[in-house]
């Protein structure tokens, strides 16, 4: 069975040029021989999904894209933009829930913050990835432009950045509504995965140490 980055670095700029398989198979390879639903957004040139179709051979893959659509026995495109908050909810009323969620869109921080904040609370699984890729836009200058959108002031970084804290809520009294469980960091990328029901009930625990915190 090749691996993520054998199958990548001929299909896609996943593995040629942002090296995301120095991160992804952590979280990816123990899915490969099971049966799952994901969701990536932005289908490009079609490498990506050629990518995930041989990475994962049980899985169903939707894309979600602004400007195509088509089907197969494994794979469905569907037409829809990431930056229309109504799109986002027919993707969760229409969609199964899902194992996985790959953002590769518009690489806009504000609609890479509504995306995630509507489908990993209301399509991701317990215990599902989501990943966010090309967070550079977030470091560009407010009038730089991404596929014609111009980036504004909205940073997604740094809101982000506040999630470890919200993942140790016992300890900061962080909000973490939406069931975060860890968060990674890296080139170009953020991995964050969702909480399961076990996790929840722990964090529900009273704080042994409560007299302690500032």
């Amino acid at each position: 069975m090749k691996s993520f980055k054998e199958i990548g670095i001929e299909l896609t700029d996943k593995v040629s040029y942002h090296r995301y398989d120095r991160f992804y198979p952590r979280f990816l390879e123990s899915l490969r021989d099971k049966k799952f639903n994901m969701l990536e957004i932005g289908y490009g040139d079609g490498g990506s999904l050629k990518l995930w179709k041989e990475y994962f051979q049980k899985a169903h893959i939707t894309v979600m894209d602004i400007g195509i659509e088509g089907k197969d026995d494994r794979s469905k495109i569907i037409k829809l933009d990431q930056s229309n908050k109504d799109h986002l909810q027919i993707m969760v009323d229409e969609m199964p829930k899902c194992k996985f969620i790959i953002d590769d869109g518009s690489h806009h921080p504000y609609h890479q913050f509504i995306t995630f904040t509507k489908l990993f609370n209301e399509l991701l699984e317990e215990g599902g990835i989501y990943i966010i890729e090309d967070i550079e836009c977030n470091y560009w200058n407010s009038t730089s432009e991404v596929y014609g959108y111009e980036i504004g002031h909205f940073n997604f970084m740094d809101l982000l950045k506040q999630y470890p804290d919200k993942i140790n809520n016992e300890l900061t009294r962080g909000n973490n509504s939406l069931n975060l469980s860890s968060i990674t960091f890296g080139h170009n990328c953020v991995i964050i995965t969702k909480a399961t029901s076990e996790e929840i009930e722990l964090k529900s625990r009273q704080y042994r140490f409560k007299d302690q915190l500032l």
